[in-house]
């Protein structure tokens, strides 16, 4: 008899599951799994081992809030609301980290010199050969500022709205914000390759501390070959089209030219530090636009829910809803 009750509640999850998912639910879980299946189908090795783990404990968490949520196990309320956040949320960035031993396990054939080809048809020479001129200190330290501020940009644009915004405005952000990850960390498995920097015969780049941070940084904590599409690119694009799109709310009114500008000296600055083949920028560019598109058609198309949970529960009470962030932003 227990046996049985514990079947049927097992089953009403699922079933309240199944109701309850949004886009951005079922499209998390795809790239969790996706990343997971291509590195168990990988040769073995101690980096396929440990992203073995990490890529299936990151499904897990995901597939796990999901059920805790989505499937009504936790009643409604502030707690639900910040299991949700921080479930669905957490995994995306550190999906990041995971590359950095996913990408070495698949054993991959760098594509640097098919990427450079392609600059060369498209510019006359990649754009970090013409850049070259600007290697003084005082244009690498602007720029290095910028490429390390993308880190402080990502962060401030995603946590604070993640728990303080609510309505459409914060819908469109994070599904444009999952949707740069999962193509962008999904594409890096396919199009593997290390950068300018690997290949072009140019003089060092005579930078100071800020040149130094940036080293340091992608030394420790980056993935290596993650070169295609930059997402130092399609973040800080994306983020400026969310923030143009709704500027007729605070604070993206005061913001958007502001983080618009971030973005555009980080773009340079991928280029002219070597990260990045000009193809990369242009395919970055591209996926800011598609997530952009995907946001505002998808949410639009979500606004509505009928009697299935809100895409974003709110954590306060919901009487203190914006309306602003509520409509639909022009484009």
């Amino acid at each position: 008899m227990q046996q049985a009750r514990a079947s049927a509640g097992t089953a009403g999850v699922v079933r309240t599951t199944l109701h309850n998912l949004a886009f951005q639910d079922v499209a998390a879980l795809l790239f969790h799994g996706y990343l997971a299946l291509r590195v168990m189908a990988a040769p073995d090795s101690p980096d396929a081992t440990f992203a073995r783990r990490f890529a299936v404990a990151l499904w897990l968490i995901t597939a796990t809030t999901l059920a805790l949520t989505r499937g009504e196990v936790l009643r409604p309320g502030r707690l639900r609301a910040l299991v949700y956040r921080l479930g669905l949320f957490t995994p995306i960035p550190l999906s990041y980290f995971l590359l950095r031993s996913l990408l070495p396990a698949l054993q991959p054939e760098l594509v640097d010199a098919q990427l450079w080809a392609i600059d060369r048809a498209l510019f006359g020479v990649t754009p970090a050969e013409w850049l070259d001129r600007l290697n003084s200190p005082g244009f690498i330290e602007w720029f290095s500022f910028f490429y390390y501020s993308y880190f402080y940009l990502t962060a401030a644009m995603l946590i604070p709205p993640l728990f303080l915004d609510r309505g459409l405005r914060l819908q469109q952000l994070m599904l444009g914000g999952l949707t740069v990850a999962a193509i962008g960390h999904c594409t890096y498995t396919l199009v593997p390759g290390l950068g300018p920097y690997s290949v072009l015969d140019l003089e060092p780049i005579r930078g100071g501390f800020f040149w130094q941070q940036v080293i340091t940084t992608v030394q420790s904590a980056g993935a290596q070959l993650d070169i295609f599409p930059s997402l130092h690119t399609a973040y800080p694009v994306f983020f400026a089209l969310h923030a143009f799109g709704w500027r007729h709310t605070r604070p993206y009114t005061y913001l958007w030219p502001v983080v618009a500008f971030i973005a555009a000296n980080i773009i340079v600055a991928t280029m002219l530090l070597r990260w990045h083949w000009g193809i990369d920028v242009i395919a970055g560019l591209c996926l800011a636009t598609l997530a952009r598109f995907v946001a505002v058609k998808l949410s639009a198309r979500e606004a509505n829910r009928g009697d299935r949970q809100p895409v974003w529960e709110p954590i306060a009470d919901p009487i203190a809803e914006d309306p602003e962030t509520a409509k639909v932003a022009p484009t």
